[in-house]
């Protein structure tokens, strides 16, 4: 049994999950500029939404109107250089994931070239991107738009979401492998009754009795590895004895694996309390150094006292029954996502996977660690419909079980109409109309907005001629002055070319940044 964490550091544990309804995200006044050979890019200039608990927010726009570099300023993912995120507030559960960023760069414009000259202070980047590991994967988790840029090819798919998973869940799935019971006296008939539904070439009856055997084992990873075992062995089941003896042998742990295991626990669960100490620290606005020390002392004298662990030899004897283990709960979670055959794609490498496999198995990492929050950029752009459907359904399920938040970014505006609560529209690096998603729909004020409603199908209009908006998203390192839709908008006035129009609100929830209205202003 884990030790209790001392008083200091228990005090600097993360409070409980607020209730529902509560703000989860609130982005205020985001800037995030591209410092180029050009000038400076814009791409975010004064972005401002919240996502509740529970609430599955969209966010649509066009190519270059700065919805992944949303995703990537949230997660503090923003490549440096040339991006640097330079103002406004990232509020994540109380905590600033941008406190100390403007210690963490010196800026001085280069006379007569519109250019600017960035001095970063590596040392504070450094610290906030460890800070950062608090709120990443288990806090917010994100789906990335390009697979192939988010997945190592040097490490096969098993390997890369098992670090995902040990980082995120160690500690339960450590517990779960001390908690298997291969030798209770339930094994044997589970086991004897496998064999004989296997004969009947049944595939639901064979995952059913397999993962009875998984929970007489009090391990369902067994019981998935029992039924990829037995699933072509109809002709002569009993034959493949030997190795689903095998397999249940791996959870006979050694008095050595036991202590690896203890050794393991403790230091996940000394990497949680470093991680809730980044979290306090930037709910506080100020570091905690010494709590920090006496975390990162305990880690080391961990780590050294059993030093015996990475001899050669003991070491491959010790990590058997996690690696294992690990491998098994890949292939569940590939299950979860409808690839078809998962064990062959856990042993296989990124690059010999399609685009639409790879997006299944960047979506299988980013639901593993069951985080508060999931940012989905594109996440169903490389995938056949009917997948869509059930990566679309396997979100709603992580919605209400656990009450994950969603920020979906989407070009299927077909998608937010069916899966988003609210949707926000953003055009060069603003947001100009939020709304729920069915007020938008059925009243959509902006001429923006109005704009991408007409380019799509409907289906009780088959004779309606699809419209286009002229023109494409401005350069942002000129953007045009006041509305930055002005130039393409057909209700432009002189004021739109002069002042940027202010947020008004124009119904209950509904917001809009247009000088065609003149609703109350509102203040977020």
């Amino acid at each position: 049994m884990a030790a209790a964490p001392s008083p200091s550091v228990a005090a600097a544990l993360p409070v409980p999950p607020p209730p529902p309804g509560r703000v989860i995200l609130d982005i205020r006044n985001l800037r995030t500029y591209f410092f180029t050979y050009d000038g400076v890019v814009k791409a975010l200039d004064g972005v401002t939404f919240n996502i509740r608990e529970g609430e599955t927010m969209g966010l649509v726009g066009e190519t270059g109107c700065g919805k992944s570099v949303t995703a990537f300023s949230v997660t503090r993912l923003i490549p440096d250089p040339p991006g640097r995120i330079m103002d406004g507030s990232i509020i994540y559960r109380g905590a600033n994931l941008l406190w100390g960023i403007e210690h963490e760069a010196k800026y001085r414009p280069i006379k007569k070239t519109g250019r600017v000259k960035v001095s970063r202070r590596f040392r504070r980047i450094r610290a906030a991107q460890e800070r950062m590991t608090a709120v990443r994967g288990g806090g917010v988790s994100m789906i990335f738009q390009e697979p192939t840029s988010a997945l190592n090819p040097i490490f096969s798919i098993s390997d890369q979401i098992s670090e995902a998973l040990l980082l995120h869940r160690g500690e339960s799935i450590v517990d779960a492998l001390n908690s298997a019971t291969p030798g209770a006296p339930a094994v044997q008939p589970a086991l004897q009754e496998l064999v004989k539904v296997a004969r009947a070439n049944d595939s639901n009856s064979l995952r059913k009795a397999a993962n009875a055997l998984g929970q007489a084992a009090n391990l369902p990873s067994i019981g998935t590895q029992a039924y990829y075992i037995l699933r072509t062995a109809w002709a002569d089941p009993a034959a493949k004895l030997p190795e689903l003896r095998r397999a249940l042998r791996r959870a006979h742990l050694s008095g050595f694996q036991r202590s690896y295991l203890r050794r393991e626990r403790r230091m996940f669960e000394l990497s949680r309390q470093l991680k809730a100490i980044y979290l306090e620290e930037m709910r506080q606005s100020k570091a905690l150094h010494g709590l920090r020390r006496g975390i990162s002392a305990r880690r080391l004298q961990t780590w050294l006292s059993t030093f015996y662990f990475g001899l050669w030899g003991a070491r491959g004897h010790a990590q058997a029954p996690l690696k294992a283990e690990m491998f098994w709960q890949t292939v569940r979670l590939l299950e979860g996502v409808s690839i078809a055959n998962p064990v062959q794609v856990a042993r296989g490498y990124p690059h010999e996977l399609s685009g639409g496999m790879l997006q299944r198995v960047m979506i299988a990492m980013a639901l593993s660690s069951e985080p508060l929050l999931l940012i989905a950029d594109e996440p169903t752009t490389a995938l056949d419909v009917t997948i869509q459907a059930q990566i679309l359904e396997l979100m709603r399920d992580l919605k209400s079980r656990i009450g994950t938040a969603i920020l979906l970014i989407t070009h299927d505006l077909g998608v937010i109409a069916e899966v988003c609560d609210r949707v926000s529209v953003m055009y060069a690096g603003n947001i100009v109309e939020t709304a729920p998603v069915k007020e938008l729909y059925r009243r959509p004020l902006h001429p923006y907005t109005q704009g991408l409603l007409s380019s799509i199908p409907r289906m009780d209009q088959p004779d309606k001629k699809l419209e286009s908006i002229p023109g494409s998203v401005p350069n942002l390192i000129t953007p045009p002055s006041g509305c930055r839709f002005h130039p393409r908008c057909p209700h432009a006035m002189p004021i739109c070319k002069e002042q940027r129009p202010p947020v008004t609100v124009e119904g209950e929830g509904h917001t809009v940044a247009c000088y065609l209205y003149h609703g109350p202003a509102w203040s977020g």
